[in-house]
């Protein structure tokens, strides 16, 4: 299942747009994702971890909102059998393209010529280091990027936007849901007086840090 959190007051019994900040500081990272998804802003959903989207803990939400945050309050979680999105490794996410960004000029060229620097100084300190020999576990990147080097697109389509833990759509239509996780009565009502179907809902009270 699919899941995408967000605080009750921008819920609507329809379709859905991502909320757009300029002013975001990791605004040059979801420009350089919409060269390759198409589009920019993005709604960003997680792929069978409820954890990723903010809803359950205090997590780092990289994908959503680009900042560490307590999850809110308000928030409501729904959840998708199906999603025909553009899929993206949540590690390289935040380890690679969100660090990167911070440091390097905007525009995808400057991104792309400082991703390969990176890629390249951690494939040297990591061999200089454990040998030829990386664990693939512990050096999972380094060793993709020593089988693609230097073609960095290939590296991405071939490791990077493949299915594995979350997606980014261009619009989501949440009365399509098939799960609708709440915190008490009060929103399963609010949802409820929406359109929701009552059948959908859950009140689960998920823990927070």
């Amino acid at each position: 299942m699919y899941y995408h959190s967000l605080p009750l007051k921008y819920v609507a019994y329809g379709t859905i747009l991502p909320h757009d900040d300029p002013s975001n500081q990791f605004r040059s990272a979801y420009e350089w994702l919409g060269h390759h998804c198409g589009y920019c802003p993005q709604i960003w959903l997680s792929r069978g971890d409820i954890s990723m989207t903010g809803y359950r803990y205090r997590v780092n939400p990289i994908g959503i909102s680009g900042s560490v945050q307590r999850a809110e309050r308000d928030s409501v979680l729904f959840g998708f059998d199906l999603i025909q999105g553009f899929p993206i490794d949540y590690e390289f996410w935040w380890l690679h393209v969100l660090n990167t960004t911070l440091n390097s000029p905007p525009g995808k060229a400057e991104i792309d010529r400082w991703l390969v620097d990176k890629l390249d100084r951690w494939l040297a300190e990591s061999t200089a280091e454990h040998g030829s020999a990386l664990d693939p576990v512990v050096h999972r990147w380094e060793l993709a990027w020593r089988e693609e080097r230097p073609d960095l697109e290939r590296l991405l389509r071939r490791h990077v936007f493949v299915e594995r833990d979350q997606v980014v759509v261009p619009s989501l239509n949440l009365k399509t849901a098939k799960r609708i996780l709440c915190r008490n009565e009060r929103q399963k009502k609010q949802l409820r007086r929406m359109g929701f179907i009552e059948d959908r809902i859950e009140i689960r009270a998920m823990p927070r840090s």
